[in-house]
């Protein structure tokens, strides 16, 4: 297996509420690919993106997991993902996820059907307990 290295989209995402470095209120998410499909990434939540005290709103975490899957397509398909967007997208809650303490999210290409991509992953806390499961399916689009 070869090393993990960092990866990021291209320049037209700079400014994306996810993955924007140069987004001052966004997240500024930051990505490794283990290997072409697989994706990690970890991030602490501020605490201003809470619902509940001390538990990530579950919109944040809807929006983290999409940019992980969205990731995890652009790494399998070796560009940096203009060509791609979600078209379903499925999560599950399955225990809180905290703020302030570093969560794991991770995402595995599955296959592929034509033109659509069809992508699984997960938000683990710092203890390793799955928090959130997500899956999706990812569609090409043509430039007009």
């Amino acid at each position: 297996m070869p090393s993990p290295q960092d990866i990021a989209r291209g320049s037209e995402y700079n400014t994306c509420f996810g993955c924007g470095a140069e987004n001052e209120l966004g997240l500024r998410m930051k990505f490794r690919e283990l290997e072409p499909g697989l994706v990690e990434s970890r991030y602490a939540v501020p605490d201003h993106f809470r619902g509940p005290d001390g538990v990530i709103h579950g919109g944040i975490q809807a929006t983290l997991l999409d940019e992980i899957l969205g990731m995890a397509v652009s790494s399998a398909l070796g560009n940096t993902g203009a060509d791609v967007v979600t078209a379903s997208f499925a999560l599950r809650y399955k225990r809180p996820a905290p703020t302030l303490a570093e969560v794991v999210l991770r995402a595995q290409y599955e296959r592929a059907d034509g033109r659509s991509h069809f992508v699984t992953g997960e938000l683990r806390d710092a203890d390793g307990n799955v928090c959130t499961t997500a899956e999706a399916r990812w569609v090409h689009v043509s430039a007009g």
